[in-house]
């Protein structure tokens, strides 16, 4: 893909939001909460979109090659890699920031020391494991939370998607009636995740509002980690996950109920 670095940084919605001055009278923002893990994560993905790190070392491996997720020098974005899939990046970011997060601990929850979406979707809907708490409503979705889906496809390696919340932007009805659901709350849901497939179309629908950092412009994206927003239903009487789509421009053919592709999330504790 020959994307030249402008086009492939030009967009600034996901750039660190510049210091003001001393004497500046605007009033601060409200303070965004965020958990250990999160910042590790927002850290590796800032540098590894800027315009210094080159597009090879953020990438979505094929399942035969190795997992490398490397937090280099800081001040040299060259030294920062990601060359992993969903739940390999998700683990990698856990090991990174907790000393409980060992390969002995996962092989003892999980199942393995690098488990995939549908074993993190598993133990999160079953729940009792240290560290993690199950959340059953999406409305309670915090930064830091996991998401995991289970595509129930008998595959051995892409067996679904885990991601990491970054901010629930909040309810969302769609200009589709297909896409809106009698008995059901969407959200749009911004999430950290690495993914061979970004979260949605440029330009397409509510895209400017909901976009994804590995996307450049109408003609250019790249895989890997980064930020995107993908949809999540709710059931008005529970609460609970009921379906998700992709993105906010996924068609009705692409949105997924529970009972076809099980939702469940957890919060580090």
């Amino acid at each position: 893909m020959d994307v030249s670095r402008r086009s492939r940084r030009g967009g600034t919605a996901f750039a660190p939001p510049r210091p003001t001055a001393p004497d500046d009278a605007r009033a601060p923002g409200p303070h965004r909460t965020s958990t250990p893990h999160l910042l590790e994560a927002e850290q590796l993905v800032g540098y590894l979109s800027l315009p210094t790190c080159p597009l090879a070392n953020n990438t979505y491996k094929d399942p035969d090659q190795p997992n490398v997720v490397r937090w280099g020098s800081p001040g040299d974005a060259s030294t920062w890699r990601n060359h992993s899939q969903c739940a390999s990046f998700q683990t990698a970011v856990l090991r990174r920031t907790y000393r409980w997060a060992t390969a002995k601990f996962l092989r003892t929850h999980f199942g393995s020391a690098s488990p995939f979406a549908r074993d993190y979707r598993e133990v999160f809907a079953r729940g009792g494991v240290p560290h993690f708490q199950a959340v059953r409503r999406v409305a309670d979705l915090r930064p830091g939370d996991l998401v995991a889906i289970d595509y129930r496809n008998d595959q051995d390696t892409n067996t679904g998607h885990i991601v990491l919340v970054r901010s629930v932007r909040g309810t969302y009805t769609a200009p589709v009636a297909s896409l809106n659901f009698p008995g059901e709350t969407q959200y749009a849901v911004e999430v950290v995740d690495c993914t061979a497939e970004p979260h949605g179309l440029h330009g397409v629908g509510g895209y400017p509002a909901y976009p994804d950092s590995r996307i450049f412009h109408a003609g250019a994206a790249t895989t890997g980690a980064g930020f995107g927003h993908m949809m999540f239903y709710a059931c008005d009487e529970t609460g609970g996950f009921t379906r998700y789509r992709w993105s906010v421009n996924t068609s009705s053919s692409g949105t997924y109920p529970v009972a076809r592709r099980p939702v469940a999330a957890a919060r580090i504790t």
